[in-house]
Parts: structure tokens; sequence; C-alpha cells
């Protein structure tokens, strides 16, 4: 796990950009697993601005994870905020990108179509993420295994309340649908982006533990090619 500080959001967002299209460029059937969430959003846009569409028309891009019972269409959901601020922007065709159908009366088998989709892939080359304040990856809460593939997770109270942030108005949240850490550590690679002085904490505490199922973010340090991004604030108790 190897750890790099930026002197602001913005140069780790330029950063990370940079990062994903060199890697598409190098390969451009790559397969991307991509976070919502606040901070990825400015790498995205990165993207879109120094990034030639061309070199995108041959990847897939697999959304990392859903709140259940939330449609596609909602400004909180997963597949709106990459599809809106990257994939509609950069021209992604349709039959480059899925995201879970968090609206299926069959999750279960949402998640093999998911898992079914990577394994045909051999594994994600790379896997964006962010990180909880309870150090859940994706929607991975505190005591999921390491050796899961996707599954349903049941909402930690934390998550339930800080996800409002996402939402216009009060909505109800018990479950999500994620992509496993399993697929995390069989990635060719996997990048963890923080900013912020709220992820001081959650950084420190990453940074100090050896690798715990009660910490999911400890999954980075059992990864042979995994990267840690984070701005000063973020940093400033390590």
């Amino acid at each position: 796990m190897q750890i790099d500080k930026f002197e602001n959001a913005e140069k780790l967002a330029l950063h990370t950009a940079n990062y994903i299209i060199e890697l598409v460029k190098n390969k451009p059937n790559a397969t991307l697993i991509l976070t919502s969430g606040d901070t990825p959003v400015n790498t995205y846009r990165k993207i879109v601005e120094l990034a030639n569409p061309k070199d995108f028309a041959q990847v897939t891009i697999i959304g990392l994870d859903e709140w259940v019972g939330v449609p596609s269409t909602s400004e909180g959901s997963c597949r709106f905020i990459v599809e809106e601020n990257l994939l509609k922007p950069l021209g992604i065709n349709e039959s480059q990108f899925t995201f879970f159908d968090s609206m299926s009366n069959d999750l279960q088998n949402e998640c093999k179509r998911v898992d079914d989709l990577l394994f045909s892939k051999g594994g994600a080359d790379l896997m964006l993420v962010g990180v909880g304040v309870n150090g859940h990856i994706g929607l991975n809460e505190p005591g999921t295994s390491f050796d899961k593939y996707c599954h349903v997770s049941e909402l930690a109270e934390i998550t339930i309340s800080i996800g409002q942030k996402y939402f216009k108005q009060s909505t109800q949240l018990t479950q999500g649908i994620t992509i496993g850490l399993k697929h995390l550590l069989e990635a060719k690679s996997a990048v963890l982006i923080a900013t912020g002085e709220r992820k001081a904490e959650v950084l420190k505490t990453l940074v100090e533990s050896e690798p715990n199922v009660d910490f999911p973010a400890t999954v980075f340090k059992l990864h042979s090619n995994s990267y840690v991004w984070i701005d000063e604030s973020a940093a400033q108790l390590l």
C-alpha cells in the first residue's frame, strides 16, 4: 500500500485523472470499477476535460455500489453521479457500462450478473474507491469478509446518516448492493482517494491498523498494487 499526499483536492483529482487516462491508453479495453460520492466527482470532471473520448471507446465501466431501493435516476445513486459527471460528458456508449439494478426483485441475481461480468474480464484493471468514516469501502461495512464477491449488505447507522447528504429529501436507506472486497484484492490495481479533515481520523486508523474486517479499508494492505491518495487535510494526523 503506497500512500501519496497532495497539496489539495484539486491536485489529487488531476493526478487520479491522469492515472486513469494513462491506464486506458496503455490498455484500451480496460475494465474499470468506479465509485460515486463527492470525492471522485472532481476526478471525473478532470478526465472529461483532459481525455480524448476516442481512447475510452473500448473500456468497460462497472459501478461500485448502489443503495437498495433507490432508482438509478435519483441524484444520490451511484449511476446518476458517475453518468452525469463522466459517462455522458465523455460520450461513453451504454453498451460499455453497467451498474447494479438496486430496484431488482432478485438482488442475488444482480450480484451474480456483475460477478460473472468481472470474471469474464479476468477481473478489474482498476478499482477506484473512497472510504467511509467507519472504514467502509463501497458498501462493504465493518465485519464484511475480505473473501466476499458482490453481495447485499446491511448498512451501518453512520452510513445511513451520512448517506442522506446525497439526496435532496430524506430517503430511507437500509441495505446496499456492492462489489465485494475479494474483487478489490483480485483487481490489477486498487486506488483509494480521500480528501478533507473529516477523513483524517480514518486515514490514521488505516495506517496504524493491521488488516482486519472490522476496518474494511485495511484490505488495501493485502493488495500488492494499491495506492492511497490523500490531500493535506486528510493527512494531517499522519
